[in-house]
């Protein structure tokens, strides 16, 4: 290139290398800050949402657990209930017989508690066993009073009972043993023979500290149960130093036991030097009729060690390598993308100072090579005079593309259009949602290409030409190009295409069903009518189509189409009266008026099933629709 050439080139003041590598470096440092940030914050989120979904799930099981053990003491009750010769002795309130009757069906299930009462509350039998007793070693007592203060028994005694869950019921209470009172759960059911009179009733009871450690095994997480009077503990898993470290607050009691609080209460607790998060529920029985305490259910703590001021060395250090490496590969990058920029920059001026016979390299196919590419065609066109060419070139037919190169010579004929009668015909694929929804972009791409490569041909073969291809639909009109036809004519020639059309759809999907590959029908409407074709646009860039209520009625009749089982074929009234004389042609099928959207009135439509004659291949059926 002469020197007087890169003269005229304007002056490079910023190189685009650094355009490209400049900004990318700052990237990389905000990159790695606002991803530690982000990391940081998804992990403490993530362990926060498992924790809480672990500590939810626990809560579940825990309660689950309370009512096995609410069954396990019903179960033993009423084993020690039904024993015969048991209402017997609480009659005759014998407690050595109730002792022999009861004991081995107490050590034999292993029960803390177990007590056997008259009808005025007052203890025939009570056996127990002492937290720190070995299995099967039992103390029994009587004539205990303080049972008939329980409200519990006195409902037991008084023959309370509900309709789904009978006269089982339940409380806690403490029991009396030594200086200390014991929490303990309840079942309790009254005594009665086959004649309904009451005799006593049986209470079975398991100590709040031994049903803790069986509901800890249960629901794998610390269980707390607490008093819902005043939130003291009752007993616990966690082992604190002092009970009193975790007492309820009185607002937490009354969260638990709002009826407007829709998320159960949270709070932490330390134990031990230990964090515990403890989710408070309350503690029902009796088919959650019978409110007895608090339950918590809590698990540990485990604090996420990472956090962004941890891990600031570390992104600095990431961030300081990043842009070492980004600015190397970023020179090395805009390198290759700028040296054919300047070699583009300079043909460019060449070619604006009047040389068309510039050329660059074209090599590589990215962008880079399609603009050397292009640009070496643009030229080639300049220097061939034709400021249209790739206009012509992107045109679906030969009979489109000429007739826009004569008209954009004609002083704008092809911007104003042209009148004349026409059939249109508008179709479209059934199925083709289904089709798109189970394979892939690529398959529907072939199974499209497959039918329309068997459709283009039919409607040339009718002289018809094809306006364009949208997805599952396809629009085409005759009697415009190459030159226009009577509405005789072309209605004749759209009919037959439309019926060889479905023909050709029908032979394809036997053979694709035969291959196990998905098989499409098409719905044709057929229309005829006045219509204007011309150029849709601008001259920079024009669409050869045609308008017209036609076309609309086409594409809105074919919808009807939709309705019969494998695809058809419906034509306008007034493609019919244009078929008058050739109707022995076609096999007509059902007809009446239809309603069509964007229609002020109802339209005449007549279905094709088929045809009886093939048009002749020496054109008479021209003459014959002329003539007619």
């Amino acid at each position: 290139m002469g020197a007087s050439n890169l003269k005229d080139r304007p002056k490079i003041r910023f190189s685009l290398r650094w355009k490209i590598v400049i900004p990318f470096m700052f990237l990389a440092l905000a990159i790695g800050l606002a991803a530690t940030f982000f990391v940081n914050r998804l992990l403490n989120e993530t362990v926060e949402v498992r924790f809480l979904r672990q500590l939810a799930t626990s809560g579940q099981q825990a309660t689950d657990a309370v009512v096995r053990v609410e069954s396990r003491l019903l179960e033993i009750e009423r084993l020690i209930a039904n024993t015969e010769g048991l209402v017997q002795a609480l009659d005759a309130s014998n407690s050595e017989e109730l002792r022999a009757l009861t004991l081995p069906v107490v050590v034999n299930a292993g029960v803390d508690f177990v007590g056997v009462i008259d009808t005025n509350g007052v203890s025939l039998l009570a056996a127990r066993r002492r937290p720190e007793a070995p299995p099967g070693e039992y103390e029994t007592l009587r004539d205990e009073t303080y049972y008939a203060e329980w409200r519990f028994v006195q409902a037991a005694l008084s023959g309370e009972s509900d309709t789904d869950i009978g006269d089982k019921q339940a409380g806690l209470e403490n029991i009396a043993l030594d200086d200390q009172n014991l929490p303990t759960f309840f079942v309790a059911a009254p005594v009665v023979d086959t004649a309904g009179r009451l005799y006593g009733a049986v209470l079975v009871g398991s100590y709040v500290g031994t049903m803790v450690d069986q509901m800890r095994q249960q629901a794998g997480a610390s269980i707390s149960i607490y008093d819902s009077n005043d939130g003291t503990l009752q007993g616990s898993t966690l082992k604190p130093e002092a009970a009193e470290s975790l007492t309820l607050a009185p607002e937490l009691v009354l969260a638990v036991f709002d009826p407007a609080q829709t998320v159960s209460p949270l709070r932490s607790v330390q134990v031990a030097g230990s964090s515990y998060r403890e989710v408070l529920t309350p503690l029902v029985a009796r088919g959650e009729t019978e409110t007895l305490g608090v339950l918590g259910v809590s698990l540990l703590e485990i604090p996420l060690q990472a956090s962004v001021a941890t891990n600031g060395l570390m992104v600095v250090g990431f961030g300081v390598v990043a842009m070492f490496l980004i600015v190397i590969t970023g020179v090395v990058i805009s390198e290759s993308i700028t040296r054919p920029l300047v070699t583009m920059a300079d043909a460019s001026a060449q070619v604006a100072n009047g040389n068309l016979n510039t050329y660059v390299p074209e090599s590589g196919e990215d962008e880079l090579g399609v603009l050397a590419k292009t640009f070496n065609r643009m030229v080639e066109g300049l220097r061939e005079g034709s400021i249209y060419h790739e206009l012509l070139d992107r045109t679906v037919t030969p009979e489109v593309r000429d007739e826009l190169r004569r008209t954009l010579t004609d002083s704008g004929v092809m911007m104003r259009g042209r009148s004349a009668k026409a059939a249109i015909l508008s179709g479209t694929f059934h199925g083709f949602s289904e089709l798109t929804e189970h394979f892939s972009p690529a398959d529907v791409m072939v199974t499209l290409n497959e039918y329309f490569s068997g459709l283009s041909p039919i409607v040339t073969r009718y002289g018809g030409v094809l306006d364009k291809f949208e997805g599952e639909e396809l629009m085409a009109f005759f009697g415009i190009l190459p030159q226009p036809l009577p509405p005789q004519v072309s209605a004749f020639k759209a009919t037959h295409a439309g019926v060889e059309m479905l023909e050709f759809v029908r032979d394809l999907n036997e053979k694709r069903i035969k291959r196990g590959m998905p098989a499409l029908e098409i719905g044709i409407g057929v229309a005829s009518g006045s219509v204007i074709a011309g150029g849709l646009g601008s001259r920079q860039r024009l669409h050869y189509t045609v308008i017209g209520d036609p076309v609309t009625t086409a594409q809105r009749i074919h919808e009807i189409t939709q309705e019969m089982s494998r695809g058809g074929m419906v034509i306008s009234g007034e493609t019919y009266s244009y078929l008058k004389a050739v109707l022995h042609h076609f096999e007509v099928g059902r007809y009446g008026r239809a309603e069509l959207q964007g229609k002020s009135r109802p339209v005449n439509v007549f279905e094709i099933r088929g045809r009886r004659i093939r048009p002749l291949d020496d054109g008479s059926e021209e003459k014959i629709a002329v003539r007619s």
